[in-house]
């Protein structure tokens, strides 16, 4: 069967959608290829190809991966031009929002099928299904599905997947892994911590598996060999915090004596022994996922100890391992004292760097339920609104208590200090790093290509304050009496596995 899986666009207006290694719709296509599928990817973020441009190939089921946020307008016009151009083809949609709300993805004629939960047995199933002309769809779990009379039907959930190692590689043959500037292994699926921000816990439904070391270092070899590549994000909430699997990979990969960097996310506590096999291993960076320096706030988003949180930091700096702090305001019931303590707590790390974003709650998060039963929020009534979603949350609703004028300023001065910021950062704790000019400039020069890189993203930015320059646009369209631009739509990097 002939299958096309695209990854709609994130762009707004003129300005690109910022690019995000597929490795979830790569695991799909791994997965459909071992059925003996025909499968090609587009990822539109990269690549300016629209339904037409597949005539030729003449898909017979298009997969969508779609998130809460801008790239449900693409995927939705998308998926009615493949209707229209392509008499008999099949539409499903997966990934979290049709997760979430499968029965109002399936209210739109375009769409016949949607994916709940990890997608790669469900819709290879569905994909035989198709092959053999079968109506039935009953049997296939996590599948939701409109029937002949157009009433629609939800099948009970797919069972958790607790081998991940049962899984073929990824299909990286399908892109051109080289055009993206993060290449990402996904080596875990859940998580133990119950954090209120993370749709992990409704996703996986409190499951949690792992991609074995051995596995993990024989895909990061395989991604070496055949594509060049010599750094890796391992992605996955447990890369670090399974330390038995953990330490087992890095000596693995101590024995090979790679040249290989990689980083990772950090979320909690590290002990030094973990941090001493990291670095030893490759490790040149972590994003240290904190989120918040008021304990008031950690304990409210049931996530850890500022203690913990600082002893960790400073371990990864002993060990010259760059602590990238990801940092979220705007909770709610966070007060102007608990907004200072992350702005004191940054401080007291001596201004490291960090990623400055303004919480957003997802669905499947505890604190959007939260959000909803508080009249905070109310639940968008259509998928065009759902695209909107993220700017309106993050520039035209406060859901904490923080004057919005402080917040600006805060995230004034995050855009405006974000370079000089990690400059000075290592100077002071890492000098030997600007050597590698000399000892290992392709390394170095991809980290200042990286500064550079994400900094013109940060600049760019529009869902960091309400001042932002895109955020003026649209009030002052607004205010004229223009029509929301569908596809005016914001950059944005969320927790928990939801990137829209």
């Amino acid at each position: 069967m002939r299958i096309l899986l695209v990854i709609p666009s994130r762009s707004y207006g003129t300005i690109p959608g910022y690019t995000k290694f597929p490795d979830e719709m790569l695991s799909i296509g791994g997965m459909l290829e071992s059925r003996g599928h025909q499968v090609k990817l587009v990822d539109c973020n990269l690549d300016k190809k629209r339904p037409v441009d597949f005539l030729d190939y003449n898909p017979q089921l298009v997969g969508f991966c779609v998130a809460t946020g801008p790239n449900i307008t693409d995927a939705l016009t998308q998926s009615s031009d493949f209707k229209n151009l392509i008499p008999g083809v099949k539409i499903a949609w997966g990934f979290r929002h049709a997760s979430a709300y499968p029965a109002e993805v399936l209210k739109e004629s375009c769409a016949d099928y949607a994916v709940i939960g990890p997608g790669e047995l469900t819709i290879a199933e569905l994909a035989d299904h198709l092959e053999k002309n079968s109506t039935d769809f009953s049997s296939i779990k996590g599948l939701a599905f409109k029937n002949s009379d157009g009433m629609i039907t939800i099948n009970e959930p797919r069972p958790f997947m607790a081998d991940l190692d049962s899984l073929p590689d990824p299909a990286w043959h399908l892109i051109d892994v080289n055009r993206y500037s993060d290449v990402t292994l996904n080596t875990s699926r859940g998580c133990p911590f119950k954090c209120t921000i993370c749709s992990d816990p409704t996703f996986y439904g409190g499951n949690m598996c792992d991609l074995s070391a051995e596995r993990i270092v024989a895909q990061m070899e395989m991604l070496h060999e055949e594509y060049g590549i010599q750094h890796i994000y391992f992605s996955g909430e447990r890369f670090v915090i399974n330390r038995e699997r953990l330490h087992q990979f890095c000596r693995l990969v101590i024995h090979k004596k790679w040249k290989i960097t990689w980083n990772a996310p950090v979320s909690g506590a590290l002990d030094e022994e973990t941090v001493r096999l990291m670095k030893k291993a490759g490790c040149t960076s972590v994003l240290f996922e904190i989120e918040t320096g008021s304990q008031k706030m950690l304990s409210f988003i049931n996530k850890g100890t500022v203690s913990e949180m600082e002893s960790s930091f400073w371990l990864l700096v002993k060990h010259h391992i760059i602590p990238t702090l990801f940092m979220m305001y705007g909770y709610p019931t966070e007060s102007i004292e608990d907004f200072n303590e992350s702005l004191a707590f940054m401080k007291r790390l001596d201004s490291p760097p960090y990623l400055y974003m303004k919480f957003v709650p997802y669905p499947g998060t505890v604190l959007f339920d939260y959000c909803l039963e508080h009249g905070l929020l109310k639940t968008p009534r259509t998928l065009q609104e759902w695209a909107n979603f993220p700017i309106q949350c993050a520039n035209e609703i406060n859901l904490s208590q923080v004057p919005q004028q402080k917040m600006d300023e805060a995230m004034s001065d995050f855009r405006r200090s974000y370079a000089t910021r990690r400059v000075r950062f290592m100077l002071r704790h890492n000098p030997a790093f600007f050597l590698d000019a000399v000892k290992r400039p392709r390394e170095f020069f991809r980290s200042v290509w990286d500064l550079g890189k994400y900094y013109i993203d940060i600049i760019l930015d529009p869902t960091n304050g309400s001042q932002s320059w895109l955020s003026k646009l649209v009030r002052k369209n607004r205010s004229s009496g223009g029509s929301d631009n569908p596809r005016l739509q914001p950059k944005q990097v969320t927790r928990g596995g939801e990137i829209s």
